[in-house]
């Protein structure tokens, strides 16, 4: 995928930005596409983490997932200046909850989901003044900023970069809608991958004919056998689903014509010629689930 590609997929969020964000924001995107198109289909939080930090000269920045109703949250991924163990993470996430923090408040149970620091959800002087800026001043940093991502109803995920000292400024707000798309291109990426993975390790080549991929009995590298990427997986589990191509669009966060491009690149890499045929050689090769039976 181009950079070209690349920006008409993931589409613009409506933001002016001067020279140096945009370099900021090219250089996020870049790292985009090639988490992307990369064959290893681990998540690459740690790069992307380490680009975000940079964009918005976070002092500390974590992937997070936090339920306000039950006060529950834990953190995928981080990335900050001090060594930190996922035990305490985890507890930090639990006090900000019981804190009170504003940006999980404020992602489950309001529909805006522009990136927002604390201090413009609840006011600066109620924010410098509340518990949860106390918390955030004593850890990772006094002002902090969600990025947020989809999640379901009452659950809270996403980004949260936090500054030690002075609040976010209006370039960095403006940096953080920009490559807000992008990372949400990147999580429906992964998210979409893990399904596959689940399911594809669980099926059982049924090749009638002896086959060298059929033999593989991991699906990452049955995939990479039968010539598909990551990417074009995560498409073709949408394929056997039933999606229509803007469905699948909507899903990955991604433009039709590019989801287009990637069936393109199925019909090859599986030597098929359409929706039918791609996704019955897939099961065959045990890279998607077996038809369920007819009851």
């Amino acid at each position: 995928m181009s950079v070209r590609t690349a920006i008409g997929a993931v589409g613009g969020a409506g933001v002016s930005m001067g020279s140096v964000l945009w370099r900021d924001y090219a250089q996020m995107l870049g790292l985009a596409v090639a988490v992307l198109e990369h064959p290893d289909p681990e998540p690459a939080w740690s790069s992307v983490l380490a680009e975000l930090a940079r964009g918005m000269h976070a002092s500390a920045v974590s992937l997070s997932q936090a339920s306000y109703a039950k006060r529950t949250g834990r953190v995928v991924a981080w990335k900050s200046a001090h060594a930190l163990s996922q035990d305490y993470l985890d507890a930090l996430t639990t006090r900000q909850l019981r804190a009170d923090n504003p940006l999980v408040a404020h992602y489950t149970s309001a529909r805006d989901h522009t990136p927002l620091s604390a201090s413009q959800i609840m006011g600066e002087r109620s924010w410098l003044r509340s518990r949860s800026h106390r918390l955030a001043r004593q850890t990772l940093g006094a002002h902090m900023l969600g990025i947020p991502l989809p999640a379901p109803a009452g659950v809270a995920r996403g980004f949260v970069l936090h500054h030690p000292q002075d609040d976010f400024t209006a370039e960095e707000l403006a940096y953080a809608r920009r490559v807000q798309p992008l990372l949400i291109s990147i999580d429906s990426h992964y998210s979409a991958l893990a399904r596959w993975r689940a399911a594809a390790t669980c099926a059982t080549p049924s090749c009638s004919a002896p086959s060298r991929v059929a033999s593989v009995t991991d699906p990452v590298e049955r995939a990479a056998e039968a010539g598909l990427t990551p990417r074009q997986l995560t498409v073709l589990t949408l394929l056997a689903e039933a999606m229509p191509a803007t469905a699948i669009a909507r899903r990955l966060h991604i433009s039709p014509r590019t989801v287009h491009k990637h069936i393109e690149g199925i019909y090859r890499g599986l030597g098929t010629c359409d929706r039918l045929s791609a996704v019955m050689r897939a099961q065959s090769l045990g890279l998607l689930p077996p038809p369920s039976p007819d009851p």
